[in-house]
């Protein structure tokens, strides 16, 4: 009866994964501006990051400036510097902004475009960010520059994939579901190798949630046997209350925290704020697995991209 009902949940799920995301694509892009772009002022450098992630997320592509495998950086020449002879004098500037789509982590350069643009203000920075201000993210060069970089995306893990399930079994062998949760939660949905990965991701998920509840459930229980105080409670209970609901192990999370709750009562005859998770029947297992993936990579140290010879 338990397969039976969590085969029907399990399609459920993949439904719900498929009309959710008609328009989504489920690629991860981040924006990179190496460091070496000092000699552009700050809040010009902030104003092409703007850019950049409006460049990502117009064509349906996630933004994800931590540690995503695929990036758009740009470089800046200036062609011709000016001041003019007006007062008070202005600053001219023409820019080339070349703009680049690739592989972060292998230096793969996938695609790049060129840009001209022209900004007059009166200062340099001034005239820096009325020249970023040109670059328009929604133009047919720009939209047809970042369609080509999102084929090259789709081509590398419908091309890899078998590299990609390579690396997440040698990871879940090492009890590192998390670190394979957040290489598969950079499959795009709209790539082959996404069909290929459904059972391998929700595998990953239940064997994650589950190696959390038995890790946190242990480490509750020993704080709760060394000492049955109100700080032990709450030491306890903040683990507990962070195991996922549907990790098989579960119930003995509730049969403990119930233990918990009725000797604080006791201790201090007042009802308890620590809840445990409920189970979200709207989101499915897929999505919750991507979700651990992210919010994983995200957590990471910034990765060191590779961008050698692009520029």
């Amino acid at each position: 009866m338990k397969k039976i009902i969590y085969t029907l949940f399990l399609i459920s799920s993949l439904t719900l994964v498929a009309q959710d995301n008609i328009n989504y694509d489920g690629i991860f892009m981040g924006s990179y501006i190496p460091e070496q772009m000092e000699y552009i002022p700050s809040p010009a450098k902030r104003m092409l990051g703007n850019k950049l992630t409006q460049i990502i997320t117009n064509k349906g592509i996630s933004d994800n400036n931590y540690n995503s495998r695929f990036i758009i950086t740009p470089n800046i020449t200036v062609l011709t510097k000016n001041v003019t002879p007006t007062a008070p004098p202005k600053v001219v500037l023409n820019l080339e902004v070349t703009l680049y789509i690739g592989d972060g982590i292998e230096g793969t350069m996938f695609t790049n475009e060129t840009l001209e643009v022209k900004g007059v203000g009166t200062n340099e920075n001034k005239a820096y960010i009325a020249a970023i201000r040109q670059i328009k993210p929604k133009s047919p060069v720009v939209q047809a520059f970042v369609k080509k970089g999102k084929k090259r995306i789709i081509e590398y893990y419908n091309d890899n994939c078998n590299l990609v399930i390579k690396k997440v079994d040698a990871l879940n062998g090492q009890n590192k579901f998390d670190d394979a949760l957040a290489i598969l939660a950079g499959v795009p949905e709209v790539s082959s190798c996404f069909n290929k990965i459904k059972a391998k991701m929700l595998t990953t998920y239940n064997k994650s949630i589950e190696y959390d509840c038995k890790t946190k459930l242990a480490e509750a229980q020993g704080i709760w046997d060394a000492n049955q105080d109100i700080n032990a409670a709450n030491e306890a209970a903040a683990l507990l209350a962070s195991v996922e609901p549907g990790a098989p192990c579960f119930s003995k999370v509730k049969s403990l925290y119930s233990k918990i709750a009725a000797r604080v009562k006791d201790l201090s005859d007042r009802n308890w704020n620590y809840k445990l998770k409920v189970l979200d029947v709207e989101k499915s297992r897929i999505k919750a697995a991507r979700d651990v993936g992210v919010a994983y990579g995200k957590n990471q140290k910034q990765t060191t991209y590779n961008v050698r010879g692009w520029y």
